[in-house]
């Protein structure tokens, strides 16, 4: 049977330009191989039994996916036996660090109380309250990941608007579902970005049927929004996106943007849904909608509230929530609620993420992006860093950059110097791409930062 490959190209990034690999780098990518034998040979192996020898597609990346076998606090380490101050933080899932003991102390107490049952937990409505006050929301539902926090939150909208139409942004990612895979594609793509942003859609496997309601506009573009509801009169449910979206570094909204669809949002009866699977709990103690003062419809969470554990809720008005009870809008699942993930959750969100925890972190992510600035500027790299919260992200471009096309224009295909770099001096700065973010955890230290600078100053050369 042959494939579809008509609307598709390969999940990889575009091959970087080997025109700017100087002999440094060369010698950079020698040293990485040479201390990461046994992760190359544990790819090869599951390579057999696993497409890609990956769970994942994003844990496939150049110079080939390291395996690692251990995490605490804020280190990891893999089958080479090398440590790593880990900033990736799990794509920013771990604002308590790797197995933090408080998160570890709850989840045993659960586990010899047993793991699930399918049956309600007087922990179900203790964390709801938990959750619903600390991000002002009305009620709320709990899932196992953001994917299906975000699919569901999708159907409460069309259940409570009676409409099919969604709209969402062109560098927006909000998880599996497969409305939510069409976007606009950069032409040509520049070397090293992301392979989805080359593609209107992206991913084959999906039929062009689930994406017909689908409504692409432009983000930090107001224009395109209005463009879209003219377009579609009447038919959108919700306007769904990330407030700072977090799946191109870090791209901060205009001013007057979040407000902008809020309006029209109330001007044309549609739902206003923050995704805030992967920013959620980075900004500070309370959601998005009170730290840039515009109030969601509904909000999705996951990653950060279960501290390491699968977890993820949506919620937000009452009137919009209880079309659940009230109009036949279906949420199920089998280990929705389950008892160890709710003890996780309880204690990330009680005895983790609290005030003081916060206040430490926000300054450590100071102390980081100062030290980067400053070698930077030292040294002369074209490059720039963003923060909010928790995250911060380096992009290779002194130009702002916040929407698809600016982002673009930067230099992504010098991304990988720096990380390979980085790794072989003990530290991973992102994740998997120039597309990712770092966290600040809970559990990094002036230690960490320290060696994440001494590293940098080292490997900053080879980015100028």
């Amino acid at each position: 049977m042959a494939l579809d490959t008509r609307t598709h190209s390969s999940p990889q990034k575009r091959p970087l330009d080997s025109s700017l690999h100087p002999e440094a780098y060369a010698a950079e990518l020698r040293r990485f191989t040479a201390r990461t034998g046994r992760s190359r040979a544990e790819w090869e192996r599951a390579r057999q039994y696993l497409p890609s020898g990956v769970c994942s597609n994003f844990r496939l990346m150049e110079p080939g996916p390291l395996f690692l076998h251990r995490a605490r606090a804020s280190r990891v380490e893999d089958v080479d036996g090398n440590s790593y101050v880990d900033w990736g933080m799990a794509q920013s899932t771990l604002l308590a660090g790797h197995a933090h003991p408080a998160v570890l102390d709850a989840v045993r107490r659960q586990i010899e109380n047993g793991t699930m049952t399918c049956y309600p937990h007087p922990r179900t409505a203790d964390v709801a309250e938990i959750a619903c006050g600390r991000f002002r929301l009305d009620q709320v539902r709990f899932v196992n990941t953001g994917a299906e926090a975000t699919m569901y939150a999708l159907r409460v909208a069309r259940g409570a608007t009676g409409r099919d139409a969604i709209l969402k942004f062109d560098i927006g990612y909000h998880g599996g579902s497969a409305e939510f895979w069409k976007g606009k594609a950069v032409v040509p793509l520049p070397p090293g970005a992301p392979a989805w942003l080359g593609q209107e859609v992206f991913s084959a496997g999906v039929p062009r049927s689930f994406l017909d309601e689908t409504v692409v506009a432009s983000y930090n573009h107001l224009d395109s929004v209005e463009d879209c509801f003219r377009r579609h009169p009447g038919r959108i449910a919700a306007i769904i996106l990330e407030p700072v979206v977090f799946n191109l570094g870090i791209c901060l909204p205009r001013e007057g943007f979040l407000q902008g669809l809020r309006d029209i949002c109330d001007r044309e009866g549609a739902v206003l849904i923050f995704d805030e699977v992967k920013m959620g709990c980075k900004l500070g103690p309370l959601g998005a909608g009170e730290h840039f003062g515009v109030r969601p419809d509904l909000v999705c969470m996951a990653k950060s509230i279960g501290g390491g554990f699968p977890i993820g809720l949506f919620g937000g008005r009452r009137e919009l929530m209880q079309v659940i009870e009230t109009a036949n809008v279906q949420h199920v699942g089998t280990y929705a609620a389950n008892h160890v993930s709710l003890a996780a959750a309880h204690a990330t969100l009680t005895e983790v993420l609290t005030p003081e925890n916060y206040r430490r972190i926000f300054a450590l992510n100071e102390a980081l992006a100062a030290g980067y600035r400053d070698i930077i500027q030292r040294t002369g790299v074209d490059a720039q860093v963003v923060t909010i919260g928790a995250c911060g992200c380096l992009f290779m471009t002194r130009a702002r950059v916040d929407d698809r096309m600016s982002y673009a224009r930067s230099r992504t295909n010098a991304w990988l110097r720096f990380w390979v770099g980085m790794a072989n001096r003990g530290i991973l700065p992102q994740s998997f791409g120039p597309e990712d973010i770092w966290t600040v955890s809970v559990q990094h230290t002036d230690e960490d930062i320290d060696a994440t600078l001494r590293a940098f100053r080292e490997v900053a050369p080879m980015l100028a």
